[in-house]
């Protein structure tokens, strides 16, 4: 019996995930069906041609249609896992803090160079599965071109540096980590989050570095003590990501460049984490 109850414990720390897949394909199934009626009231003919490759390509190739489905998904989701996290997680006379009662400037220090080591871990992974198959990099290039990163437009940067983090740091990070905290030790439930947010990504690229970016997302927030500390933490590395200039990045064949950028991050990383944890604790809040 208490097998059972710890087993339906643990699958039930997979709704989030589950409830956030369902509300992406609603919204997915909606805005293409809206898009189809608009198509077809701007020139009806199209009606015979709905099931053509070329019909199927104008409906999908528009990356401001794919940017909007997905700030439209993360809004909705983002409202959903707000108002669950809020009911389920925070008591009615939790104290309202200054935003100085969260963070202060070690802690911010910490979470810059936290996020700019793990920056260059991320690119470190991505290079590593590249070699391995090339063919992921180019499932992960082509969706990434088929939102629009190659060119950003101010919709794709709201929805990257600011809506898409709020709503999977409450999906995952909040909602999600507070019931496998609950079902299992914290650093499984920090695992068992950040591999879900691996899964979500749904290419093996974006999947191994969402894994260990969100090994420290969950570390920022359970260190932290308050959800809004990871937020920060993914708006900073989605900004780095999306606006950093190719010149700092390297994008040479040395091997030796490239380790001695792995060992600089990795200790940039640490240095991140130390002073992250030593402003925490010189600091005192209760846990959001």
């Amino acid at each position: 019996m208490k097998i059972l109850k710890k087993t339906g414990s643990i699958l039930f720390c997979l709704l989030p995930f589950l409830l956030a897949l369902g509300i992406q394909l609603l919204v997915t199934v909606a805005g293409l069906v809206l898009r189809i009626i608009y198509m077809i009231q701007q020139d009806p003919s199209l009606v015979n041609e709905l099931s053509s490759p070329a019909f199927l390509m104008e409906l999908t190739g528009n990356s401001q249609f794919l940017a909007g489905l997905s700030a439209a998904y993360a809004v909705i989701a983002a409202l959903v896992m707000g108002f669950w996290y809020r009911k389920r997680f925070v008591p009615n006379d939790h104290p309202r803090r200054k935003f100085s009662d969260i963070i202060n400037p070690a802690m911010a220090a910490g979470l810059v160079l936290l996020m700019i080591g793990m920056q260059y871990i991320s690119t470190f992974l991505v290079t590593i599965l590249t070699v391995i198959n090339p063919a992921w990099y180019h499932t992960y290039e082509d969706l990434m071109n088929s939102v629009g990163f190659e060119n950003v437009t101010l919709l794709l940067a709201l929805y990257s540096i600011i809506i898409a983090p709020v709503s999977e740091e409450l999906i995952f990070r909040g909602v999600t980590l507070k019931y496998a905290a609950k079902a299992m030790p914290l650093f499984l439930a920090n695992i068992f989050q950040a591999f879900l947010f691996g899964v979500f990504h749904g290419n093996v690229v974006q999947g191994v570095y969402a894994f260990a970016v969100g090994l420290f997302c969950g570390y920022v927030c359970l260190k932290g003590g308050s959800i809004y500390l990871s937020i920060l933490f993914h708006m900073l590395f989605n900004l780095w990501g999306t606006f950093a200039p190719d010149i700092l990045l390297y994008g040479g064949d040395s091997p030796v460049i490239h380790l001695a950028i792995l060992a600089g991050a990795v200790c940039l990383s640490a240095l991140g984490a130390f002073l992250y944890q030593r402003g925490a604790e010189h600091r005192s809040l209760p846990e959001d």
